[in-house]
């Protein structure tokens, strides 16, 4: 009986493996360069033709390989950066399946020419579609050269799989500019059909390459991040949140000089914006994790896009609070010291006592937004100064002298903003500061929305709120939270159901919490097309300035616009004379 079962031939194993490894010519660039940076290269050129359909070349200044070296890198799982199962808990290198060189040459031509350090004659290598057709020795500068033609010229129906020249020309791009992120200290050189697309020379810092592989306007945009706490270190970019985009590009982020994709540091990373992102908006950031590497696993997925940590809790909350630090503005609301009895009337929902921060902590937000014409310049940098308001445009906007600058205020979105502060700080002092109604309110709920209330009923009454069920898909309200005591319960607590809902696979308490606060907040704010007298005007401006002239409000929304005296001198043409 002829055996249903057969060990493959080694030529089929090989094209299976580069069906893992090599998905398109980017792919064999990404794995070309990450030999060429374990190789110890200070410059690595790439070279395409035919967006590397037709040839990819990739040449560095490393140490190269010795003769009986060159030709024992083509074997499967031949490789120099591990030698035992211990190894695999602290790689250090880019490259140590020893995979991609022999699943490359599998589905193509390779010619390989390299020098070690030292050596007065190097070796040349040639190969086609994995089987060694040549060797000998040559002369050739110390490093590695090693070209790749035909792709997938034996497999047919994968190449029948790649984009456009254009498409697969952008990958490669891609492949380039995320080593040159990674590696700053190294010299990267991209060509394609003899012009050079890209050159990113050597620098000192991950904000300098990223200006040279994004431009000045992204860098200018971005808070600077450094932040470090024992085993972690997370460097780079993060954008403002005015200047979040609806795209989400550029979202670079790389563990121990790794590009990866992780959801939960992503999902930190938002996390961190809290509810300084609007929804529908994304930030942009480049940012660098660096990690004690016993504890990230790297060899989780064959082409090293994944990692796995093994607490990833911890990782994804310090990212968080890292994140909020640098994002946030620094009257952060934990920091706020609530006057107690503030309470909304009828007739002056917008008044209250105000809510300084402690000294030292009263850095501002920086904005700059890139549709408006308006100074990139901080908010302002003292909450001590007079604020005058002028009038009210179209009741919605306030105009106001706030010291020399001009500021065009929302005065919903500052007004919800300050609400947010303040209910955030009662939380965090213990509870939320409850208002009894004169007459309970009946509230009627679908059956999901009450399912939904009753599994947060504790967490209800800390924010404030005494309901009790009262039948099927009924609720009382008996009190409401101080701040917001005047809004609609039944469209508040329907809100907030949807919160947290959506907010269902949040890591974060805090995060979940933001969400409601900032949906409670959001309904009881003064909305755009109420008239303001004067007085409310002026104390609506000072619990924005007392609050640290905050440039967002909890969902995101831009709260002003400035024009500074240096903005109008500039636009009357005062510029050096009086």
């Amino acid at each position: 009986m002829t055996s249903k079962i057969t060990v493959l031939p080694g030529d089929v194993v090989n094209r299976i493996a580069a069906g893992e490894v090599v998905e398109r010519p980017a792919s064999v660039v990404k794995e070309l360069v990450e030999n060429a940076i374990d190789a110890g290269a200070t410059r690595v050129s790439v070279d395409v033709e035919q967006a590397g359909r037709r040839l990819i070349r990739v040449t560095d200044d490393g140490g190269g390989m010795a003769p009986d070296e060159a030709a024992l890198a083509f074997h499967r799982h031949a490789t120099s950066k591990i030698r035992t199962e211990e190894d695999l808990l602290t790689i250090q290198t880019m490259g140590f399946r020893g995979e991609a060189l022999p699943s490359i040459a599998a589905v193509s031509n390779v010619r390989l020419v390299t020098v070690a350090v030292g050596a007065s004659v190097g070796t040349e290598i040639r190969l086609e579609g994995g089987t060694l057709v040549k060797r000998r020795d040559t002369a050739a500068a110390q490093g590695t050269t090693i070209d790749v033609a035909d792709l997938f010229y034996n497999t047919p129906a994968r190449k029948k799989f790649l984009k456009s020249p254009a498409t697969e020309l952008g990958h490669v791009c891609q492949a380039v500019q995320r080593q040159a992120l990674a590696f700053p200290a190294i010299h990267f050189r991209l060509s394609h059909d003899g012009h050079v697309v890209s050159e990113y020379p050597t620098v000192r810092s991950l904000r300098e390459r990223a200006q040279q592989v994004y431009g000045e306007a992204l860098v200018d945009a971005c808070a600077a991040v450094d932040e470090q706490d024992g085993a972690f270190h997370l460097e780079g970019l993060a954008c403002r949140p005015v200047a979040a985009t609806g795209s989400r590009a550029p979202q670079d982020l790389f563990v121990n000089r790794r590009w990866v994709k992780n959801s939960a540091i992503a999902h930190a990373v938002y996390d961190g914006y809290g509810t300084y992102l609007a929804r529908g908006r994304h930030p942009r950031f480049v940012l660098a994790l660096t990690v004690d590497s016993r504890h990230v696993d790297v060899n989780v997925h064959p082409t090293k896009r994944e990692v796995r940590f093994s607490d990833q809790e911890r990782v994804h909350e310090w990212v968080r609070a890292r994140i909020q630090t640098v994002v946030g503005p620094a009257s952060a609301p934990s920091r706020f010291a609530v006057a107690s009895g503030w309470m909304p009337s009828q007739g002056a929902s917008i008044h209250g006592a105000s809510c300084l921060p402690p000294a030292g902590t009263r850095g501002l937000l920086p904005s700059r937004i890139e549709t408006a014409a308006e100074s990139a310049q901080p908010y302002l940098p003292s909450v001590d100064l007079d604020v005058r308001p002028m009038g009210q445009i179209a009741n919605r906007y306030l105009l106001a002298q706030i010291g020399d600058e001009v500021q065009i205020v929302d005065q919903h979105t500052a007004h919800e903003r300050v609400l947010f502060e303040r209910l955030a700080a009662q939380l965090g002092a213990g509870a939320v500061a409850s208002q009894h109604a004169l007459l309970p309110q009946v509230v009627e709920l679908s059956a999901r929305e009450a399912v939904t209330v009753r599994a947060h009923l504790e967490e209800l009454r800390g924010l404030g709120f005494e309901i009790e069920e009262f039948g099927q898909g009924t609720v009382v309200v008996r009190a409401m939270p101080a701040l917001v005591a005047q809004s609609d319960p039944q469209a508040l607590l329907r809100a907030m159901v949807e919160d947290w809902e959506e907010q269902a696979s949040t890591l974060s308490v805090q995060g979940r919490y933001n969400a409601v606060l900032a949906t409670m907040a959001c309904h009881s704010a003064v909305r755009a097309g109420r008239r303001l007298e004067q007085a409310e005007m002026r104390t609506l401006l000072e619990d924005w300035r007392d609050a640290g002239f905050p440039g967002t409000c909890p969902h995101g929304r831009r709260i002003a616009m400035r024009l500074t005296i240096e903005e109008l001198d500039r636009i009357f043409g005062r510029s050096g004379w009086t």
